[in-house]
């Protein structure tokens, strides 16, 4: 039996025409970036959007950028929006040779400064009248470089007094890193911000089925199923989660010939995403994310549910000296908590505070921390014996 008649509809890479749930942030970008697009820009603007995983930042920030280049057009203005996840771009250079592709393939970057890059690129923008809006995904992974990325980016073309022609969206997980940097570089960054919320049970519920009516064939999601999807995920608040249990629960149904998507297949989707952790799960981990695993189960043994980020950290650094190995910089271990959290071993949590801003919570929702606490010590005695 067909279930899917557009699987693509699922993908983490496909954009959808509209994200429920997301309106208001949307409007919000639209007003940032309103001079942009009308092509009456007289500043370089910069936006900083953040939230939990699987809360629609990308897409969010992709959507906006396809509407914003389609009402320039109407509008004759000629914008451009490139796209960079700085995992894979994680230097000034490649980040402004992706950028020099985007807008015309025949920029060549070798041997070429980034200074004398960035004029290029700024070169070719200007001789068309052209703007272009930047996004720069997973920023945190640049703080950890030797070079100051977000200095040489928060000053671009400021020693040219004409329009500018560059303005940034800049994505990350972890408001908190920006900490890490200078006072200059971080309140020219930090002006406009954008938190996203993790989405509740009801929120999932219509993003699911709006993403199953585009995916599926009508009426092989069952309405039970539907609810149990958006209840298994809204304990994460986690659209990625979500759409990704929706799609297995289709695969599990065409395999065994259903004509309809049912609870079980939902339940077996959910396992197969994020099953039980075992042992074998742990040893499989990097010695650093067995010891910042260690040093939340330790955190967490006086009936706690949440710490910090920053309250791990130093708990890590503790564990560490413990076993006799050097502590990674911070933003490394955030990179290692992001690795826990995609493997659903553990679950971060962004929320306000106030005028303390936004902080980073860290929980263990789904091994009793007495066990992993003893598994993991096992495992790391272990790995001093064989060393």
């Amino acid at each position: 039996m067909r279930i899917f008649k557009d699987e693509e509809k699922l993908s983490l890479d496909y954009i959808p025409r509209k994200l429920p749930h997301r309106e208001r942030e949307l409007s919000l970008l639209k007003a940032f970036f309103s001079s942009v697009v009308n092509g009456s820009s007289r500043i370089s603007t910069r936006v900083l959007l953040t939230g939990s995983v699987g809360t629609g930042k990308s897409a969010l920030v992709k959507l906006f950028g396809s509407i914003a280049v389609e009402e320039a057009k109407r509008k004759g203005v000629d914008l451009r929006f490139i796209y960079v996840n700085c995992r894979i771009s994680k230097t000034t250079f490649t980040i402004l040779s992706r950028i020099a592709k985007e807008l015309d393939p025949m920029i060549s970057s070798r041997g070429f400064s980034n200074q004398e890059l960035f004029h290029k690129v700024l070169n070719y923008l200007e001789s068309r009248g052209a703007y272009a809006i930047v996004a720069l995904d997973e920023v945190d992974v640049l703080v950890s470089r030797e070079e100051d990325v977000f200095y040489f980016l928060t000053r671009i073309g400021e020693e040219r007094e004409k329009v500018p022609r560059i303005s940034l969206i800049m994505i990350t997980r972890n408001p908190e890193i920006f900490d890490m940097l200078d006072e200059s570089t971080r309140s020219s960054l930090l002006g406009n911000v954008i938190y996203l919320n993790e989405y509740s049970r009801e929120q999932l519920y219509d993003i699911v089925k709006f993403r199953a009516d585009e995916a599926l064939i009508p009426n092989v999601l069952m309405e039970e199923s539907l609810r149990l999807i958006a209840d298994v995920a809204g304990e994460r608040g986690d659209a990625r989660y979500a759409l990704d249990i929706l799609w297995r629960a289709g695969k599990y149904a065409e395999a065994e010939g259903s004509a309809k998507i049912t609870p079980e297949h939902v339940r077996k989707a959910s396992a197969s995403v994020y099953p039980a952790i075992r042992r074998e799960h742990l040893e499989f981990l990097t010695e650093h994310e067995q010891l910042i695993l260690l040093a939340l189960s330790r955190a967490l043994q006086a009936g706690e549910a949440y710490v910090t980020a920053g309250e791990l950290y130093q708990d890590y650094k503790l564990v560490c000296e413990e076993y006799l190995v050097e502590p990674r910089a911070y933003t490394r271990f955030w990179e290692y908590l992001q690795r826990l959290d995609d493997l659903g071993i553990i679950r971060i949590n962004v929320r306000s505070e106030g005028a303390r801003g936004r902080r980073s919570y860290v929980s263990l929702p789904g091994i009793p921390v007495s066990i992993l606490n003893n598994e993991l010590e096992a495992i790391l005695h272990a790995r001093r014996k064989r060393a």
